[in-house]
């Protein structure tokens, strides 16, 4: 459908009234002073139908592709006329609009890739929120029309319609992440946290890829405005015995973030110059910065653990250590890092049918240690000391989640919730520009 002409100068343009799954309708604004909000929406090209154009504009403003979404019903005939100030005044009198309304099929789906300026900014409005003082004053006609003919009638058009696909995860409040949380005070049982457990997934391993796909999708767009806002920061404490999933965990988890604010330390039996200094002095220095999530693969907890199990040292060292990581960890928390502990929780038969996969598999030989044997002699002893420690560790600043591992796809699905939980209740923005773009002029 070709774009009309100067000889009757309308602009045939489509527009979206976007309603997530909850019922919640998406507008967007520019990052400049207007005060005033709109639709996502855009003119239709030469031999362009109104449906494929809808698809390109939701796709280029807001990032949403078709397969998120469902066409309800359309509104045809709108039409506005630009004011005379306008830019395109010169080309048409006005807009000829066909409104969309789509239906989401998640929860305020990711709506933040900002390929358009004029939609840089979103916020998702309850339906009795949407009101024409939101918009220019040269819309408010059509946007009149869009709020009683198609916003005030959802109710009638969306009954009796397959209700939207729902989350795989029971749900994404906290208190649901809370099952793998260790109670600061309380005496804990590892035994309690069932290795193979998948209470909070509804669905199948397929269905696990697809949520974990977009976790991983939010996790990214959080850690960009984690990292443009350089305000807070996080460390990631992953322990577990030998072959628990923590390289994999790290892989996966994080392959999709900005490799410019993420720092991943595996610590690594202490060299001679580190054991001349105090346990805690080589961890220190990979602490994460302003902006940053550092990662720690095992972690200061060795020199409590290893320790312990192995003899390396007399009980009065290892147990003055507690203290010592407590006061460490409070005093990183004061400065304004959000630590996250986990313990990767592995059965021991998961753990040896995992190392009977390395010495099976030529590209995993590598990672096989003779140790690991003389580890798996002393499970229970590393068990209790794990115990031990997470109880004597939990505080309300520095948590312990003990995360059951023996399904990588379930272990990675939670690990990614957690963090982007963690992340979403820092309410992290872009910081506003200390310069109006609008004025910005780039030379040719």
């Amino acid at each position: 459908m070709p774009n009309n002409t100067a000889k009757d100068a309308w602009r045939t343009n489509v527009a979206a009234v976007i309603m997530d799954a909850d019922g919640l309708i998406l507008l967007g604004k520019d990052h400049g002073k207007n005060p005033f909000w709109h639709f996502p929406q855009g003119g239709v090209n030469e031999n362009e139908t109104l449906e494929r154009a809808l698809a390109r504009e939701i796709w280029e403003e807001v990032g949403l592709r078709p397969s998120e979404y469902t066409i309800i019903t359309k509104l045809e005939g709108l039409r506005y006329k630009y004011p005379p100030s306008h830019k395109k005044i010169s080309r048409w009198t006005g807009q000829e609009q066909t409104y969309f309304l789509i239906r989401c099929k998640s929860k305020k789906p990711r709506t933040n890739l900002q390929r358009s300026p004029e939609f840089a900014r979103t916020k998702w409005f309850h339906q009795e929120e949407i009101k024409t003082m939101l918009f220019p004053k040269f819309k408010r006609g059509v946007v009149q029309k869009v709020i009683h003919d198609l916003i005030l009638q959802i109710p009638k058009l969306t009954a009796g319609l397959n209700p939207p696909e729902k989350k795989t995860f029971k749900s994404t409040q906290r208190h649901q992440m809370n099952r793998y949380l260790v109670p600061p005070g309380k005496k804990l049982k590892l035994k309690d946290f069932a290795p193979d457990d998948k209470s909070l997934f509804q669905g199948t391993k397929e269905e696990a890829l697809i949520e974990f796909d977009r976790l991983r999708n939010e996790l990214q767009e959080l850690q960009k405005r984690l990292y443009a806002q350089h305000k807070h920061k996080i460390l990631v404490i992953l322990q577990a015995m030998d072959a628990g999933g923590k390289d994999g965990c790290v892989k996966h988890v994080f392959s999709r973030v900005d490799p410019q604010g993420l720092h991943v330390i595996p610590f690594k039996k202490p060299t001679s110059e580190e054991l001349d200094h105090d346990f805690l002095w080589r961890v220190h220095k990979h602490t994460p910065g302003n902006g940053e999530i550092a990662v720690f693969n095992r972690s200061h907890y060795e020199d409590i653990i290893a320790v312990r199990v192995k003899k390396l040292f007399p009980d009065h060292v290892w147990k003055r250590r507690y203290k010592h990581i407590i006061d460490f960890e409070s005093m990183l928390a004061e400065e304004g890092t959000i630590i996250i502990k986990i313990f990767l929780n592995i059965s021991k038969a998961e753990q040896k049918r995992r190392l009977d996969a390395r010495l099976q598999d030529p590209n995993k030989l590598w990672k096989f240690c003779m140790d690991d044997l003389d580890d798996r002699q002393r499970w229970d002893d590393f068990q209790s000391a794990y115990q031990d420690l997470i109880e004597a560790t939990a505080t309300p600043a520095s948590p312990w989640y003990v995360i059951p591992a023996d399904r990588k796809w379930y272990r990675n699905i939670v690990v990614a919730r957690l963090l982007v939980e963690k992340l979403e209740a820092l309410n992290l923005t872009f910081p506003e520009p200390k310069f109006d773009p609008t004025k910005i002029v780039i030379p040719d």
